[in-house]
């Protein structure tokens, strides 16, 4: 069984495959801005990070072509989610008004513990999907994932907010700009953390499709195989690189917590 080029939406009964085409597009299109895509399913999110994050619109499939009419409502809609989204935001920073320290630097640890679960689930998913051979699964994991990436990255983003607000008079905590750097940091390694993922799964995607190539040719043509062997090797260094790259990203994802974790420790003994 090869891994062929296939419709995501509609596979054939008898062959399952995945289309490379299908999966650049899906990786490139979730992973722009840090993952903050409007149609997303937010499911795997907790109440908590719900309130805290945008309103996700979970209706919506991907869809290849539509009509101006469609595109107009798409817009009309988008715009209306938008506004909700920039409501509830306003809700949520007043709300945070009330926090101290300790309890909102609580919520980004939380946060983040629920990005890593994300990520967990992400790869999860891809694995059984290489195992299968289907593509057809895949928009429906990536909007699921992208979706809580969105949610928690919003969260994360208003504790910031609350950090650098001029309205000092209304806040518990005092103007933490040091704090809101190193938010801002790791926002940022967040988001090439997440574009890099998207990179690998495309290669491991490409992989899978290499191997089952060159079992093919060893069957039909052997003199494809030799071809078949760089490709595989180039493709194996292009994953071990990205797997490095991320892990660098880790790293200093882990150093901004450390940080973080610090102030924290350093308020709860004031």
């Amino acid at each position: 069984l090869i891994l062929t080029m296939t419709t995501p939406n509609a596979p054939s009964p008898s062959q399952k495959g995945i289309d490379i085409r299908d999966a650049l597009s899906i990786l490139s299109t979730r992973a722009k801005d840090g993952g903050n895509d409007q149609q997303r399913d937010a499911s795997s999110v907790s109440d908590e990070m719900k309130r805290m994050g945008q309103t996700i619109d979970i209706s919506g499939d991907d869809v290849a072509a539509s009509s101006p009419a469609v595109d107009e409502k798409e817009e009309e809609r988008h715009e209306a989610m938008k506004r909700e989204r920039e409501r509830r935001a306003e809700e949520i920073r007043s709300q945070l008004k009330s926090m101290g320290v300790v309890d909102l630097l609580g919520m980004i640890f939380r946060a983040q513990h629920e990005r890593v679960a994300t990520y967990k689930l992400f790869e999860e998913g891809l694995s059984t999907i290489l195992a299968s051979g289907n593509i057809s699964n895949y928009p429906t994991l990536c909007a699921k994932v992208t979706a809580s990436f969105s949610v928690l990255s919003d969260t994360i983003n208003t504790v910031k907010t609350s950090f650098i607000t001029n309205d000092d008079t209304q806040q518990q905590q005092p103007n933490r700009r040091d704090i809101a750097n190193f938010i801002s940091q790791l926002q940022k390694s967040e988001g090439e953390k997440l574009n890099l993922t998207a990179a690998l799964h495309l290669e491991r995607l490409r992989l899978r499709n290499s191997q089952l190539e060159k079992e093919m040719s060893l069957s039909d043509d052997r003199s494809g195989s030799a071809s078949a062997d760089r490709t595989v090797a180039l493709l194996k260094d292009g994953i071990r690189t990205l797997e490095q790259k991320i892990g660098s990203v880790v790293e200093k994802i882990n150093e901004v917590l450390e940080e973080l974790r610090c102030v924290a420790a350093d308020e709860s003994e004031e």
